[in-house]
């Protein structure tokens, strides 16, 4: 069965089979207000003013920083595991082609 995280999920349909309860559905302030307090956690963390400063000159008047800062930490996050992937196959590559290396020329050297 198709779930909402693979490609062949059709959202559409879905919500055509399977609409929303109205009674269950929360609306307002009070509502958003706890939804986003599930999604995200608030804690104090300190930043360099200069580093700040150049987040809110990315954004236009108006518009929330934070919200480019989680991206820009996501990204990172992201980045530094494709650079441990990397890493650990270019060790692999190397292990391998050291070892081949170390079989040739053992068979090669004369007895």
């Amino acid at each position: 069965m198709p779930t909402i995280n693979t490609p062949e999920f059709d959202y559409q349909t879905y919500m055509k089979e399977h609409p929303p309860d109205p009674s269950k559905l929360q609306r307002g302030p009070a509502a958003r207000h706890q939804r986003r307090a599930t999604a995200k956690g608030r804690i104090t963390i300190w930043i360099d003013h200069e580093v700040l400063d150049q987040f809110k000159q990315l954004v236009p008047d108006g518009q929330g920083y934070q919200r480019l800062i989680n991206q820009a930490l996501r990204e990172w996050l992201t980045a530094q595991g494709v650079k441990e992937l990397v890493r650990e196959s270019l060790q692999e590559m190397t292990t391998q082609v050291v070892s081949a290396l170390s079989k040739a020329s053992a068979s090669s050297a004369p007895k």
